[in-house]
């Protein structure tokens, strides 16, 4: 099953890997974590299109919604961070399809003696027959030209272009999505929500959050193979610009076979929300 879907997407879209070129590592102040030494041989690569950033949204994020009202030199800081944030991002998705072994309630088996934990899988994960692992990550460029500007006491400049970037991650994470959920419509199947460790999830009347210590389980699915991001003793990730997570694989129910990938999406939407992130490099909650 896994080498059949990493064919299939292959085929389908143009996506590369020993033509892409590598990216290059931020040094941080913090060790990394050792990986191991295996490599898999089907991590794949996708390269989102340059991401589009609209200034109004970045003002609404910062609780402006009256526009008229707003300092022109804020609009204009806004304006010059929706512009910059393209230029600067180098967006790159590397990911790999795992086969689920079993999904015992919170604990879930994947191929390669990996196992995770968390009480959302149950509800989100049921059926999956894969997920799809992956880091996304725009670069260090990014991450370099914010802490330029706040160390030069550009605060301001620095806080829109951070939420620049991570709307630059919002857009290269819908498009990755639209990639799977287009494939596996394909074959007959449905993509879940995206799950990622740090954040929590809403399950009925309860939360319950996937342990961002798990980071270092989802990075052990790539074992020693070329990534874009590099994760730290922290289980952060470098360069910060940068996301990480698990996408449900499962096959699609009768009745839902045929239809628009996009309506199959919202038909079949799993019934645990994600609420907010709580892991060291981001607080954005998760919206895809």
């Amino acid at each position: 099953m896994n080498e059949a879907w990493s064919t299939f997407i292959y085929e389908q879209y143009i996506i590369v890997q020993s033509t892409l070129p590598k990216a290059p590592r931020v040094i941080a102040s913090q060790p990394s974590l050792p990986v191991p030494r295996s490599t898999p041989d089907d991590v794949a690569s996708f390269l989102p299109l340059p991401p589009v950033v609209q200034f109004e949204r970045i003002l609404r994020i910062h609780g402006y919604s009256d526009f008229s009202r707003v300092r022109p030199a804020i609009v204009a800081a806004a304006e010059a961070a929706a512009r910059v944030a393209p230029q600067l991002c180098a967006p790159r998705v590397a990911y790999r399809f795992v086969p689920v072994r079993r999904l015992d309630g919170d604990m879930l088996h994947l191929a390669g003696d990996v196992c995770m934990q968390c009480a959302a899988f149950a509800k989100v994960l049921a059926g999956c027959t894969d997920v799809v692992a992956f880091v996304l990550t725009l670069g260090p460029r990014l991450d370099a030209r914010v802490v330029e500007l706040a160390e030069a006491g550009d605060l301001l400049d620095a806080l829109l272009l951070e939420t620049a970037a991570w709307l630059c991650i919002e857009d290269a994470t819908r498009q990755f999505r639209g990639l799977l959920r287009d494939a596996a419509a394909r074959r007959g199947h449905r993509i879940t929500s995206r799950m990622g460790p740090g954040y929590s999830y809403r399950i009925d009347d309860a939360t319950c959050v996937w342990r961002l210590e798990e980071q270092v389980s989802l990075f052990a699915l790539f074992g020693a193979a070329d990534i874009p991001v590099t994760l730290m003793e922290s289980c952060a990730m470098q360069p910060k610009m940068s996301r990480s997570g698990m996408i449900g694989i499962a096959p699609l129910p009768a009745r839902a076979r045929g239809l628009p990938p996009a309506t199959v999406e919202a038909r079949t939407r799993d019934a645990a929300t994600p609420a907010t992130r709580t892991s060291a490099h981001s607080t954005r909650g998760a919206t895809e």
